[in-house]
């Protein structure tokens, strides 16, 4: 299993997780996010940090598509993961720069994610909400369990120190089979964007 931690809006814990190994560290450029990297962070700053282990993942929202390429240059991302409406075709122009994680919002029902077969390198699922991402709260894991997703995928949406076992019942289903990237944010924060790395090291540690 691989690790994301996102929303990281500070330097020296990003260094941090990259000591520990954590595969993905997420950087997020929505202006509306309390986590948005750019209010801690230049992008200059984002360029000159080379993890030895972790990609470096850039989150947008229904950001216009040059400033998500510029940004891409600028910061020297990784991945790009798209948070908001993104089509298919703007998936698939980022994707031809670098991979693409694209975000699927679950709520009553599984969104329609076979139009993006193509498009993405990745998707993610994630608890449905007016605000894109950060509820801190589940979605309903039933609700993938028993879909063949033929593509990896990470799993995100207030996943907490407590989900470890959940997290190893749903390996066992058909999903389980794609599950690659387990992806955590607020439940392991002292406060928005201020991680409890010491939280995030017994998490991995435990899952290994």
């Amino acid at each position: 299993m691989q690790f994301k931690v996102c929303g990281i809006t500070d330097l020296t814990q990003a260094i941090a997780l990259d000591e520990i190994k954590v595969n993905y560290i997420g950087f997020i450029f929505y202006a509306s996010s309390k986590r948005c990297v750019l209010n801690h962070l230049t992008l200059n700053q984002l360029a000159d940090f080379n993890p030895k282990h972790a990609k470096k993942v850039g989150v947008f929202v229904n950001a216009p598509l040059e400033q998500v390429i510029d940004v891409i240059s600028k910061a020297k991302l990784d991945i790009v993961q798209l948070h908001g409406n993104e089509d298919a075709q703007y998936c698939a122009i980022i994707n031809q720069v670098v991979p693409v994680v694209k975000v699927f919002r679950v709520g009553k029902s599984l969104p329609d994610f076979v139009a993006y077969e193509y498009a993405a390198t990745y998707y993610l699922f994630d608890t449905d909400s007016a605000l894109y991402g950060g509820t801190g709260q589940h979605f309903n894991w039933e609700l993938i369990k028993n879909t063949d997703f033929n593509k990896p995928y990470f799993l995100s949406g207030g996943i907490g120190p407590n989900d470890l076992h959940g997290i190893e019942v749903l390996q066992k289903t058909k999903a389980g089979k794609s599950l690659t990237v387990i992806d955590i944010n607020s439940q392991f924060e002292t406060a928005p964007g201020i991680k409890n790395l010491e939280l995030i090291k017994t998490f991995i540690n435990a899952s290994i």
